[in-house]
């Protein structure tokens, strides 16, 4: 791959590991796996503290970044210090610290922790998504006769939630819930000129990616929103939109996600025009009268027994 990358943005980059990554050695491979998956240490760690993470050499980080046209790794991994130069270090001190302080200090600290790591995550939206990949992707959901929404697992949330949203502005939105272990019989129905938006993140569940493969086969347009570039989501998608998953806990943040999904629903909705404002009419209007939402009655209403 000669010639120098003309973008320098975190996106761009992971975009020419996507595109680059078939034609490079198993090792390479193994290295840009690890960029794909890691963009937060990608621009905090060290070179040698990275490689040994991939299961490589550093010598092997270099190759790669010259196999995809840069001058040397230092170059590779800038886009990544500075979309992310604002991540909290490394866990495993202030992990030790947080054990070590006194009890009643923990969970303070502990929030602040979780705090600065969820600020972190929300922040990898931009960071490692570009303007034009956003626009994209919404773009292809605005367009499409039919949307299905798919999440497996932890996921399934934010699925549920994007489903829940774009509902309030279009009517031809799905969720596919899998009920009964029908998840591909759901999304069989989905066909070209429809759009499947699949969520995962490592590890990937099963039936999403496998979802996503049988729909791209079929002419659907895959919309996936996933953890890495390199992802089976995002290998076999029309459009792949990223998000970071990190947290100190045991359990993977799900901030990031939902932050991607309610700038996707906003945007949808500003470039929705009167067909928006006349289905959040509609809406409006049925949720007042199913009373919805409770109201507070008067101050001077009769309050009856009831019989």
């Amino acid at each position: 791959m000669p010639g120098a990358l003309p973008s320098t943005s975190a996106s761009d980059v992971l975009d020419r590991l996507r595109a680059g990554f078939d034609a490079l050695t198993p090792e390479l491979q193994r290295a840009a796996q690890w960029i794909a998956g890691h963009p937060s240490e990608t621009g905090l760690w060290s070179m040698r503290q990275q490689a040994r993470s991939a299961g490589v050499s550093a010598p092997t980080m270099v190759r790669l970044a010259r196999a995809l046209g840069f001058t040397g790794y230092a170059t590779l991994r800038r886009p990544f210090q500075e979309a992310l130069a604002g991540r909290p270090l490394e866990y495993g001190p202030r992990a030790s610290a947080l054990q070590a302080a006194p009890q009643a200090r923990r969970i303070e600290q502990l929030a602040r922790e979780i705090a600065a790591s969820q600020i972190a995550d929300v922040e990898s939206v931009l960071a490692l998504n570009s303007a034009e990949k956003l626009e994209a992707a919404v773009g292809a959901i605005a367009s499409a006769k039919r949307v299905g929404f798919l999440g497996v697992r932890a996921p399934f949330g934010i699925a549920f939630q994007f489903r829940y949203a774009y509902n309030l502005i279009a009517r031809n939105g799905v969720l596919f819930d899998g009920v009964g272990g029908t998840v591909h019989d759901q999304v069989d129905a989905l066909g070209p000129g429809d759009v499947l938006i699949a969520i995962s993140q490592s590890p990937y569940s099963t039936p999403t990616v496998d979802a996503v493969v049988a729909a791209g086969r079929r002419g659907v347009t895959v919309v996936a929103l996933t953890d890495s570039a390199l992802s089976p989501l995002a290998r076999n998608a029309a459009h792949f939109l990223l998000f970071r998953a990190d947290s100190i806990s045991f359990f993977p943040s799900m901030i990031a996600p939902l932050a991607l999904v309610e700038l996707l629903v906003a945007w949808l909705a500003a470039k929705g025009g009167k067909t928006v404002l006349k289905r959040l009419a509609e809406v409006d209007a049925r949720l007042a009268a199913q009373r919805a939402y409770w109201n507070h009655p008067p101050r001077n209403a009769v309050h009856r027994a009831p019989t």
